[in-house]
């Protein structure tokens, strides 16, 4: 028989899995004309020259505002939605594990919103920069995770 709290853990994360899956179709639904936008979007991508005629970095060719718009608001929203999955895992008393895990998703989610909001705002040719932004925000949102087990590891006697 399973432990309480790791099936109220479980129940979370099936809560949270739920509202991306939500939040996502609720793009295709709300935003006109989404689902052609994002193909127009894929199909865009070239293969830009990086080092003397290395093509290796995939980057789109027109202007996405509408696309980058969308993938801000959904990083946004799901973001703060993260912020309700701590306060439920801090309500169940989750292991430090899982509630560190929720707050490295609220970095990784709202400052994957904000570097979308710069390439919204700043348009293609901080493309480059992009990739590097959502590596930063990865690498933060990893740092975040670890400190948090750092500071609440307890050791066995």
């Amino acid at each position: 028989m399973m432990p309480r709290s790791s099936s109220r853990e479980n129940w979370i994360g099936l809560l949270s899995f739920g509202f991306f899956i939500m939040l996502f179709a609720l793009f295709f639904v709300i935003v006109p004309d989404y689902g052609n936008k994002v193909l127009d979007f894929f199909k865009s991508f070239q293969l830009e020259e990086i080092l003397n005629n290395i093509r290796i970095l995939p980057y789109p060719t027109g202007s996405h505002p509408e696309i980058y718009q969308a993938a801000m608001q959904f990083c946004l929203v799901f973001g703060l939605f993260q912020f309700f999955v701590l306060a439920l895992r801090c309500y169940v008393k989750s292991s430090i594990t899982k509630i560190s895990e929720t707050i490295s998703n609220i970095v990784l989610w709202l400052g994957a919103s904000y570097v979308f909001n710069l390439l919204l705002t700043e348009g293609t040719s901080w493309w480059v920069n992009f990739i590097g932004g959502i590596i930063a925000v990865l690498g933060f949102s990893l740092i975040a995770r670890s400190l948090i087990i750092l500071m609440f590891w307890r050791r066995k006697p």
